[in-house]
């Protein structure tokens, strides 16, 4: 919404007498600022919030480095997750959230608009310039991380693999384990073994 648009919006109300004041705040609720923009932000002012996933960024198997990084800056106050995106995809920020001693919501509007999945947020105002992360297959792509192992996220992988990974996006370990000792024993073995 514009600044004058929102000011003649301000003016028309303040105008307004206490019986249609009453009447409007029944019909129509009580007059907010900025909407649209909370709307977009999963009810949250955008100057709050630090870092944002896509609807379909959350979805994927990876938990993004970047929404753990967030958490643990000492202005972040908690993560918000649109309501509409299944448990399934969103349990593993839910468990990351309470390993990092912050809390979650989960937030459901019909009005939310646009394709926000999850934000970390701010008590107060922080102005981040860039809350968008960027896609992390493409990230690592330009890394040089060969897309099989992009796609193995939350799979164990042998130590030569594992490495691979760390050593350009050290990062990443969130979504690897290595396979230990016992599990080569019970049988387990690297699933990309096609890169050795």
């Amino acid at each position: 919404m514009s600044e004058e648009i929102h000011k003649e919006v301000i003016s028309s109300w303040l105008n307004k007498n206490e019986i249609e004041k009453t009447i409007s705040a029944g019909l129509n609720g009580p007059p907010e600022i900025k909407k649209a923009e909370k709307n977009r932000y999963l009810g949250q002012f955008r100057e709050r919030v630090m870092k944002m996933l896509t609807k379909g960024q959350v979805s994927q198997p990876a938990t993004y480095p970047e929404i753990a990084e967030a958490l643990r800056d000492p202005r972040s106050f908690k993560l918000i997750i649109n309501g509409d995106i299944p448990d399934v995809f969103t349990v593993k920020y839910q468990k990351l959230t309470k390993q990092l001693g912050k809390s979650y919501s989960l937030v459901n509007d019909p009005e939310f608009t646009g394709e926000t999945g999850l934000i970390v947020v701010s008590k107060k105002a922080v102005d981040v310039p860039e809350i968008d992360v960027p896609d992390r297959e493409v990230r690592l792509k330009g890394l040089g991380i060969p897309q099989e192992l992009i796609n193995l996220a939350g799979k164990k992988l042998c130590p030569r693999c594992y490495a691979m990974i760390i050593k350009v996006a050290p990062e990443e370990a969130i979504n690897y384990q290595v396979i230990s000792w016992f599990d080569s024993l019970m049988g387990e073995r690297c699933p990309a073994s096609g890169l050795h």
